[in-house]
């Protein structure tokens, strides 16, 4: 697995990139952590306002936005269930597991991954720091 961990400028631009491949018919939103509906039931603004409210309680933040995508060798079929599972396993292991954040599976390339879109912005108004975010949980690099 290899990992790719960007910083967007916007929480609409992350959501919008991922939305815009579910309308394309090459993406699933597979998995919705900490919403008060499932992936299939959110609509995009209901998705958008439960990042903007966390991102509200922080002005100063100017890097409010996470978008990763893990990517896997195109030898491998991981069932949609699984793809979930190694999100959620993977979103804990690099400090995550308390935020909302949601998973698309994209089906437009050679070889299964998936994006997984969040904020660092927790319940109280502080920031989860991103520097060196994945590497000191899994050694150098992105990739594990």
């Amino acid at each position: 697995m290899v990992a790719k961990i960007t910083v967007p400028n916007s929480m609409k631009r992350a959501l919008n990139y991922n939305e815009q491949k579910m309308k394309e018919g090459v993406a699933e939103c597979i998995y919705a952590h900490n919403f008060l509906k499932e992936a299939e039931q959110l609509n995009f603004y209901e998705k958008q306002s439960r990042f903007e409210g966390l991102i509200s309680l922080n002005k100063r933040a100017s890097t409010n936005t996470v978008h990763i995508s893990l990517n896997f060798g195109s030898n491998e079929e991981i069932e949609r269930d699984k793809l979930a599972e190694i999100a959620s396993v993977y979103m804990e292991k690099i400090g995550f597991k308390d935020q909302p954040y949601l998973v698309y599976q994209h089906l437009d390339a050679g070889h299964p991954h998936i994006h997984i879109v969040t904020t660092n912005i927790q319940n109280d108004g502080k920031r989860i720091s991103l520097h060196n975010l994945g590497r000191n949980e899994f050694g150098s690099g992105s990739q594990n």
